[in-house]
């Protein structure tokens, strides 16, 4: 009976080691691009429209060319490979428990609902470091000195805690609809693949599946993510105010989602909505399919089924 239940925690457990190095790996990879991402985001809510190279060039100068490779490197770590692990081994778990077969089993609906459950810790844990990386990322005068620490003791100091949930609406929208639309359609990206990449080369299959997947996600999340990243940079440009939790302070935050939303639509037209999303769907499009890859991979070489 005891080595059953070990067995069986085993099976639970077992994917993590595997999960972590495909998420750290990726994470790794894709940080340049998501780098040039948020600065073209976070240029949304600005009456003007700056170039991809005006803003490498603006960022260049204030952080010096390594700066592409290590400002606030540390918190997208943490933040992208915690997500994806979190993701990755909560999914199958949350689909199992709520309609009682795998997800291999599963249609594109019950796994869309499923990874939106399953998506719902990720996008509030992972808050207080969303905040630290934009913050940084747009740190100018390098108040902080590319330390995500001492950016969540100023928010602390002088915004009180729920400073560090700046913009978590539409941070939750993010998460949830990317994870939705990339586990629901990657069987079906997945088998599209097939028709033009040989059995032989299975690893190609999955990477090609993945990143179609990883891409059509960005279509859904994209306005969301534009949104949440100018209404962070604003709201972190304002004097701190200290506002205590209340139903009021979380509707507000809805409606400020919504307000910016329609400020970036009246200045920029819907396509401001998707500013930067040749970069974001880039990143999206890469991390979904190196997940797609890597994990079989390194499942395969720890031997996890």
């Amino acid at each position: 009976e005891v080595s059953a239940i070990m067995a069986q925690k085993q099976s639970v457990f077992a994917p993590l080691p595997p999960i972590t190095c495909g998420a750290l790996s990726t994470a790794t990879m894709m940080y340049p691009v998501d780098l040039v991402r948020a600065l073209k985001m976070s240029a949304a809510s600005s009456g003007q429209a700056g170039s991809t190279m005006d803003l490498l060039r603006a960022f260049h100068a204030t952080h010096g060319m390594k700066g592409f490779a290590t400002q606030g490197v540390v918190p997208e770590m943490l933040r992208a490979t915690y997500m994806r692990v979190l993701k990755f081994f909560l999914f199958p778990i949350t689909h199992k428990a709520m309609f009682g077969k795998p997800e291999t089993q599963g249609t594109g609906i019950t796994k869309a609902i499923a990874a939106g459950v399953a998506s719902l810790p990720e996008g509030f844990t992972i808050q207080p470091i969303e905040v630290a990386k934009i913050a940084l990322q747009l740190d100018k005068e390098k108040k902080y000195n590319n330390n995500a620490s001492a950016v969540i003791k100023d928010i602390m100091k002088t915004r009180g805690w729920t400073g560090l949930f700046i913009g978590y609406f539409g941070i939750q929208y993010r998460q949830t609809s990317w994870t939705a639309a990339y586990f629901a359609s990657l069987k079906f990206w997945s088998d599209q693949s097939k028709t033009f990449i040989p059995a032989d080369y299975k690893m190609c299959q999955n990477l090609a599946g993945g990143f179609a997947a990883g891409m059509f996600g960005a279509v859904f999340n994209t306005p969301g993510d534009v949104i949440r990243s100018s209404q962070q940079k604003m709201i972190m440009a304002e004097a701190p105010v200290k506002h205590p939790f209340s139903v009021g302070l979380c509707v507000s935050g809805v409606t400020s989602f919504m307000d910016m939303g329609k400020t970036i639509v009246a200045q920029k037209g819907v396509k401001g909505l998707y500013s930067g999303f040749g970069f974001k769907a880039l990143h999206l499009g890469g991390s979904g399919a190196l997940l797609a890859m890597l994990i079989p991979m390194f499942k395969n070489l720890f031997g996890v089924n």
